[in-house]
């Protein structure tokens, strides 16, 4: 069974030091800080990936890819930690700019085995939605990923980031909603004190607070009325639509009869029409079964959210009680689709 996965990541070493070094300049509690990382490390112990791992495209991961029956991957960059939306736009937007052309140098190198989605500088719309365009255009990358809320916290409904959902709209590529590190504000209000202090950090990100964020994200800008205004545009949500499928139904008894309501459909109609859902590695049958029910098979795509995640991932959809056309479009067909390849 041929198999595309499409939330694997990369970072690089001089987006990693160029974030650290703009880090080290910013007024902060430096004992907060130190504890913040210090818990961040003690619980991710079981998520640790090294930088060789995230950074190399040539031998070590297309030996894993081989090993683990994965044909291609679609690469992105997915270091929430070091997110380049975290600088200044005269600096982002440079950086960015640097990812994707190697995104796309590693695309070009094995055009057999990668894809590529461009990160974008979403701090400044304008910036971010020409960089989409020349990363489509010029590069031939097959969307973006979005890493969570913008510099300052700013969600991605406002109406500033208009020009990023436009672009994608009209050059009909995917945005990629993944989660990044909730604020210092949400982190201290809702998960700090927690015993062991290890779950401080685990519980502000992936073991719950960016899912909740990213799910949010998705939410508010159908709320938005963002797929009246463009009602081909899509979007990819991650670790199996970061808890919105298991609420459609609660979503759209409570918003349908809010007064002034301006949406011309229910919540869960954009969502199972514009969205896609991956698991990004989170291989659990009854997530998984929710999400077919609620979604359709046409609208799951596979993602194993490598480095971070390794296994299985072919293992655990060959074996689930899915038909076997059903298995083929989530291994490959539908995100060939959605990105056009055949």
């Amino acid at each position: 069974m041929k198999l595309i996965t499409t939330e694997e990541h990369i970072s690089t070493a001089y987006a990693n030091k160029a974030i650290m070094d703009y880090m080290k300049t910013q007024p902060s509690d430096p004992k907060a800080l130190q504890e913040f990382g210090r818990s961040f490390a003690e619980g991710l112990v079981a998520y640790a990936v090294t930088p060789e791992e995230m950074q190399d495209l040539d031998t070590n991961r297309l030996q894993y890819m081989d090993k683990n029956g994965i044909d291609m991957q679609i690469l992105s960059y997915g270091d929430a930690s070091t997110n380049p939306d975290m600088l200044p736009a005269e600096q982002s937007i440079p950086l960015t700019k640097r990812i994707n052309d190697n995104i796309a140098a590693n695309v070009k190198r094995h055009p057999d085995r990668y894809l590529g989605f461009a990160t974008l500088p979403v701090s400044d719309p304008k910036a971010a939605a020409q960089e989409l365009k020349r990363s489509v255009t010029e590069l031939g990358l097959q969307g973006a990923l979005l890493l969570g809320t913008a510099r300052g916290g700013h969600f991605l409904d406002e109406p500033q980031f208009l020009p990023i959902f436009e672009m994608a709209a009209e050059l009909d590529v995917p945005l990629y909603i993944h989660p990044s590190m909730p604020s210092e504000t949400i982190r201290k209000a809702y998960y700090s004190d927690m015993n062991p202090i290890g779950f401080n950090a685990i519980m502000a990100t992936p073991g719950w607070g960016w899912h909740m964020e990213a799910g949010l994200h998705v939410t508010r800008l159908i709320l938005s009325g963002l797929f009246d205004k463009f009602p081909n545009l899509k979007l990819i949500s991650g670790h199996w639509g970061e808890f919105v499928p298991y609420f459609l139904e609660r979503l759209d008894d409570a918003t349908t009869p809010v007064v002034g309501n301006p949406l011309a459909h229910p919540v869960s109609y954009y969502y199972k029409k514009n969205v896609y859902v991956t698991p990004s590695g989170m291989f659990t049958w009854p997530q998984m079964q929710l999400v077919l029910t609620e979604m359709g098979t046409d609208h799951v795509l596979w993602a194993q959210d490598y480095p971070y995640v390794k296994g299985n991932a072919e293992d655990f959809l060959a074996n689930t009680t899915i038909s076997a056309d059903d298995k083929e479009k989530i291994a490959h067909g539908n995100i060939e689709k959605l990105l056009k390849l055949k």
